[in-house]
């Protein structure tokens, strides 16, 4: 009797194995809508894909071909790379993001600052990848345009981002951060400045055991008038598991509304 549950256990344990290897290296790209009054009608319909936390993951070519829409904008939400992780992948990573030949910006997540961070980022140089560190950068479409802040990473939570606030304006303002309490550890009058958070670090928990992670589930939220959006990330850490989180990268698209009071946040799955 206790041979065959073992032998029982031990099937079910390689069956739940082999699930949660499948889960990790299968795909989802998401489809998200950000609506606000902010947005001019120049930039309604101004494309982002973005990815984070792809630590030692090749990126699928399948994945991509899967996007139809124009992109305008790419941004990597930190954890590109990682320890024991070869430069050569992360440049083979690099060009296939460059498929839609538009800028790309990167920030620094944790897991980047554990290797050789002088040739990475020659090699973000060399494929012209902009390195956002407590930067502002506007990004125009005729003479309208957006705010797109980055933060560095900090291990320090006493470390506040070396970033000068008088440089926002009016225009919608996007903060690209690895860390999403980067942006909750702001002071309000900050937070108010920021229309959209885009964020990873946390994998949405990777693995959760009945709904319950060391993280919250990834997605949409709107926090006193912020959308923020983090994601469960393209890779993993630690083991290549995933149990009730997804692999994923994302479409977002923001759209002009003419009232404030019609704000919104939509989303929508494709695996």
């Amino acid at each position: 009797m206790i041979i065959i549950i073992a032998i029982i256990l031990f099937l079910f344990i390689m069956s739940l194995s082999v699930y949660m290897f499948y889960v990790a290296h299968n795909d989802t790209v998401t489809y998200e809508k950000i609506s606000s009054h902010k947005i001019t009608k120049i930039f309604s319909g101004f494309t982002i894909f973005f990815i984070a936390d792809i630590h030692r993951r090749n990126i699928k070519n399948q994945t991509l071909h899967k996007i139809t829409e124009q992109i305008d904008l790419v941004l990597i939400g930190g954890d590109l790379i990682e320890r024991n992780v070869s430069f050569q992948k992360i440049r083979s990573n690099l060009k296939k993001l460059k498929k839609w030949n538009k800028p790309i910006y990167f920030v620094w997540g944790n897991n980047d600052y554990e290797i050789d961070t002088f040739t990475f980022i020659q090699l973000l140089k060399e494929e012209n990848v902009v390195i956002l560190e407590d930067t502002l950068i506007n990004i125009y479409k005729g003479t309208e345009k957006v705010q797109l802040i980055g933060f560095d990473y900090y291990k320090d939570i006493n470390l506040q981002p070396l970033f000068d606030w008088k440089e926002v304006d009016d225009s919608f303002t996007i903060l690209l951060t690895h860390k999403p309490s980067s942006f909750y550890e702001l002071e309000q009058a900050k937070k108010a400045q920021i229309d959209l958070v885009l964020a990873g670090h946390t994998h949405g928990g990777q693995i959760r055991i009945f709904g319950f992670g060391f993280y919250q589930k990834g997605g949409l939220k709107y926090h006193h008038g912020t959308n923020i959006f983090i994601t469960e990330g393209y890779g993993y850490t630690l083991l290549p598991f995933r149990l009730q989180t997804k692999a994923e990268c994302h479409v977002i698209t923001l759209v002009h509304k003419q009232n404030k009071r019609y704000d919104s946040i939509e989303g929508k799955k494709m695996i």
